[in-house]
Parts: C-alpha cells; structure tokens; sequence
C-alpha cells in the first residue's frame, strides 16, 4: 500500500496516478473537507519574519490559488508539463475574460504577457473570489484529483495530522498519528508541504532537512483613480503579467489595499482601487524547526523589492491613478518551499521507501506560481514509482 501524507497538488497528483494505475492507496489529510466556497477560512497565517500564508483543508493551497499555471525552465519536466496542461486544460486567458482594470493596464506597456490559468473559462463569471474559493466551480484546484483517486479506489482519511514516519533499519514502513495510531504501508510519500513536511521528517529522526526556505515574498501596491472606478476586485486577477529578471508584476486586488487607503484617511471603496503585485524569487535563508518558521528577507530581497514598486507605481501612474493616493500592502509569503531540496530532487527516496512529493522539493529561489511544477514533478515521480519513466 502507498501512503500520502498531505491532498495538495503533489500528494493529490500522486495519489491519482497510482490509483489510476490498481495501486492500494490511502491519503491522510490533516485538515477537513469544506466547501470551495469557504475555502478561505482555512487560511493558516505563519508568523515568521515575514507572514507566511498557507491552508490547512483537503486541496490545501489549491483551493484559494489564483489558477496561475506558468512553466519554469526545468527541461525534464517538459513531457510532464505538457501532459498537465491538457489534464488540467490550461488556457491562456481570453480577452473577453479581461476585466476593465486589465484592459486600462494593457494599454500602458507593450510587456504584458497573457497569464496561462487551469479555470475552464465557459464557468468562470470573472467574479475576483478565486482566492477565497472558487463559486463557480471553474477553476481546478487538487479535490478534483482526490475524487478522481477515491473513484479509482484510493482510501482518505480527513482530520488526521500525522506525528512521524515509522522506520526501521533505515526503512519507511508507516506512520504514527498524532493521536497515536499507527498506519502501516509499503511505500510513504510526504506531501504535507514545506513547512509541514521537514516536521514530520524532523520528529522521525531525520534532523538534517528544514533550512533553505524560500517564500515567494510579494507586495501589492496601488492607488484610485479620480472619477473612474476599476473595479480590480470583481474581474479576474493575474491575467496578465510582466516577468522581468528580479521581479513579477501582475495586476492584483488586496484589501489590505482599502485599508491603507482609510487610515491615511483617503475615501474609497473597493471598487475605486487599482493594484499590482510585485512578487520576488527571494534568498532561501529561512529555516523551519519543529516549532518555529525564521523567514527574513535580505537586503537583495528589498532591493529587488523596492525595484519592482517603482515599475508598478510607473504603470499604474500612466492608467491614472493619483500619486498621493498610492499604497502598499506589508509584505508577505504565499509559496513557501525548499526546505528538503538539499536532501532530495524529489524523484529519489531519501530512505528506502520514503519520497518527498511537494514544494519542498524545489530547489530556490523560484518566483513564480509553483502548481504547475509541483504536479509535474509529481507525475515523474509517480512515473518512476510505476516504472513508467
């Protein structure tokens, strides 16, 4: 039997190709099933140097991401990325699509490019609630894979944190709950992520995993425009976005945007405000032991930052937006990843019969949206595991 540990893109990735394939399966989630609509209320804000957020809910993070599926440059993932761009029909997003704050942002710069989102665009009503949970059902986020998996015959188990992986002679032969019980299997993949995942590794005696933590640190910056309403927070998010070689800057709604903007004593409503996120690939310096996270940002970090602010406060000047209205948001963490990648490239054991299926496998600084690289990496990992590679 395969054990997975953890219903995020990785572990669900794997669970559904080996239940696709006859293998016994069973997933241990340590959140519980909620409805996608409420996906946001599982949100799990890390505190560290900086704030980390994540969710703790069967699809994890899945269920509130922005449905970015942007490739990284791995060339051994490219079979692999193909084929999850078809199972999750990935699709650049169409013009149609694009709401008025979008549109007003494509006129300024020639450097836009079109985002490329797994959200099946005949559902999708471009309402901007997709990260709080997608109520249209457009988007495709991992309980897809999971039912897919449980159709197949794959077993679940909801509520269940796992305490450490059981070894003996230097093999992974199951795992303790935290409430004592133990699971026994012929092969554990970890994909309870990368905070999550060196814990578990670090209470089953594996003491040299946790460093290298990356977080993908973003700000939103953004301001109104005076008798124009954008309406950024009721289209599609991250449409568009401009790549450039410290930085990401993509149109983005936070309402930590509104309330900057009145307690500098500014009068709007959601509807008035413009943003753009500026995201960094940021130095893998942060660290997470069995009961803390440390993420701090370097110098580098800020300047790139800081680099990134000025481009987007240009842009968002040339759509407009009044100066002495522009904000920013604290910065914060939403990919957090790389604390085993010193240990494994995520297609090796790092015991026999122990593998690692997350982001905690990447190898940073990354910068972009992770999903689609966790799938396809899990898909060459469950390739290997069915001697299909």
């Amino acid at each position: 039997m395969f054990i997975i540990v953890g219903s995020g893109a990785g572990g669900a990735t794997i669970a559904k190709e080996l239940a696709c394939v006859g293998k016994e399966v069973l997933i241990i989630e340590r959140g519980s099933e909620i409805p996608t609509i409420n996906a946001s209320k599982s949100y799990n804000i890390v505190r560290s140097g900086i704030e980390i957020w994540h969710n703790i809910c069967l699809g994890g993070t899945t269920l509130v991401s922005l449905g970015n599926a942007v490739r990284a440059n791995i060339d051994e993932l490219n079979d692999f990325y193909l084929e999850a761009e078809r199972e999750l029909n990935v699709k650049n997003v169409p013009y149609h699509h694009m709401g008025n704050a979008t549109k007003m942002l494509l006129e300024v710069s020639s450097d836009w490019k079109v985002m490329p989102k797994h959200i099946d665009f005949s559902k999708c009503k471009s309402c901007g609630k997709c990260p709080f949970g997608c109520p249209c059902n457009a988007k495709w986020d991992s309980t897809h894979f999971i039912r897919e998996a449980l159709m197949r015959g794959a077993k679940l188990m909801l509520n269940s944190p796992v305490e450490k992986v059981i070894i003996r002679n230097n093999k992974a032969i199951g795992v303790k709950l935290l409430n004592g019980k133990e699971i026994f299997g012929d092969t554990i993949i970890l994909s309870a992520g990368s905070i999550e995942t060196p814990r578990i590794l670090i209470r089953s005696g594996i003491d040299y995993v946790g460093d290298n933590l990356f977080v993908d640190a973003f700000i939103t910056i953004g301001g109104i425009i005076k008798d124009k309403k954008p309406g950024l927070n009721k289209e599609l998010n991250m449409a568009i976005f401009i790549k450039r070689e410290d930085y990401l800057i993509s149109p983005h709604y936070s309402t930590f945007l509104l309330q900057n903007l009145l307690s500098r004593g500014i009068k709007a409503n959601p509807d008035d405000i413009i943003g753009l996120m500026v995201k960094i690939a940021d130095e893998p310096i942060g660290i997470v032991s069995e009961d803390k996270v440390l993420k701090n940002l370097t110098k580098r970090d800020l300047e790139k930052l800081e680099k990134g602010k000025k481009e987007a406060e240009e842009l968002l000047l040339r759509v407009g937006v009044d100066y002495d209205s522009i904000v920013s948001t604290h910065i914060r963490g939403a990919h957090p990843g790389g604390t085993c990648s010193k240990i494994t490239n995520g297609y090796e054991p790092i015991l026999e019969s122990l593998y690692l299926s997350d982001a905690s496998t990447i190898k940073g600084p990354f910068g972009l949206p992770p999903i689609l690289t966790i799938i396809s990496k899990a898909k060459k990992l469950s390739s290997i595991l069915t001697s299909r590679a």
